[in-house]
């Protein structure tokens, strides 16, 4: 072969290559949205149109940075909303603060939302579009973040070789299923995520006793809830009965797996974290996760954190900035800049830290950080 022809060959090289992997080109929507994050859209395996979000390149940077993608949890509402006249973000804009040009952040709009969408109960569908209620299943929800991932890596400034995938709640669940479809994600945390079947949670949470229910308003028993179960397997993809505030249809597919199982599929090492006071998910799950990664010889890292409630904060705390929330993602990105080379296998390490009465300062709060090997 000639010089020329073969060198023609090896710059077709990363476009095969990037072909073969089924990665799509992302699209930057040049509008300044008046923060770090810019708007990019690309194309995902079911034809859909994906909008995301990803910081700038820090000022003055020069090579290459990886993305940490953040899933955030149920509801309908933007990934950004309108705080006066400037615009604000949720927890993945703490992500980025606390990164401080490390790493940058990422978050997906969900399909079927628009920029700014603000219904006026934030975590439901009270206002969602048809088009929301039809694509919100875990299967799609998933698929649409795996195609943002596959376009940041198409980027020449991204560093491809490590990608974190942070979920809380909802997100936690579909975190893990988007390690599991991309085995080159290296790091997946679960934060407030549950363990086994979201169902398990359901019965637990709603067999115990209410706080001032009498005889005669028992509330929720085990059985009512295995009911309920039924008759969304009934009609698993209605997208107007709905349960507990959600459509049958995205409940037919997001208790259909676990974190566990997802997890068990992904190479990535993995960082849980449950607060024992969390009234939306129950501790007994996260123990579950624990254990069974265990069993498997997974590599975890995992926090306990007594006293903590779903946003990690102090059971009966007033509202105040989400400081413990912020140092917990400190302490995620601590461990995963500590594995740079090796991943996966290997030993499984647990923390449990106290959840502080005070908010304290992010280095306050670094605990129990142990590296994997």
């Amino acid at each position: 072969m000639r010089v020329g022809a073969m060198m023609s060959v090896l710059m077709l090289l990363p476009a095969l290559s990037s072909a073969a992997l089924g990665l799509q080109a992302a699209k930057r929507d040049p509008t300044d949205l008046g923060m770090p994050f810019e708007r990019w859209t690309t194309a995902d395996r079911l034809g859909r149109t994906i909008t995301f979000y990803l910081t700038r390149m820090p000022q003055g940077s020069t090579g290459r940075l990886p993305v940490a993608l953040f899933i955030g949890g149920s509801g309908c509402q933007s990934a950004f909303r309108k705080v006066g006249d400037r615009v604000g973000g949720g927890l993945h804009g703490l992500l980025y603060e606390e990164a401080r040009g490390r790493i940058r952040v990422m978050v997906v709009e969900k399909p079927g939302v628009r920029y700014l969408d603000a219904p006026p109960k934030p975590g439901g569908v009270d206002g969602a579009r048809k088009e929301f209620l039809e694509e919100h299943t875990l299967p799609r929800w998933a698929e649409a973040n795996v195609a943002a991932v596959r376009a940041a890596w198409t980027m020449p400034d991204v560093d491809a070789s490590r990608t974190l995938v942070v979920g809380h709640s909802e997100g936690g669940l579909v975190a893990a299923r988007v390690g599991a479809e991309l085995p080159q994600v290296t790091h997946v945390a679960s934060l407030a995520g549950g363990g086994p079947s979201q169902l398990f949670d359901m019965v637990e949470l709603f067999s115990r006793p209410r706080p001032g229910a009498g005889a005669d308003q028992p509330g929720r028993t085990r059985e009512s809830v295995y009911a309920d179960w039924q008759k969304i397997l009934e009609d698993p993809d209605s997208t107007t009965k709905l349960w507990l505030g959600h459509p049958y249809r995205r409940w037919s597919s997001f208790l259909k797996t676990s974190v566990v199982e997802e997890l068990l599929r992904a190479k990535a090492r993995v960082y849980l974290a449950q607060g024992t006071e969390d009234a939306n998910q129950t501790v007994a799950s996260f123990d579950v996760a624990l254990a069974e990664l265990r069993a498997r010889g997974r590599d975890v890292t995992a926090e306990r954190i007594e006293g903590a409630d779903h946003g990690f904060r102090p059971t009966g705390a007033p509202p105040g900035p989400p400081t413990e929330m912020r140092a917990l993602f400190g302490r995620i990105l601590k461990w995963f800049a500590a594995h740079k080379a090796n991943r996966g296998g290997g030993d499984v390490h647990v923390s449990v830290a106290p959840c502080p009465a005070e908010p304290r300062s992010s280095d306050g709060m670094i605990a129990a950080m142990h590296e994997g090997r």
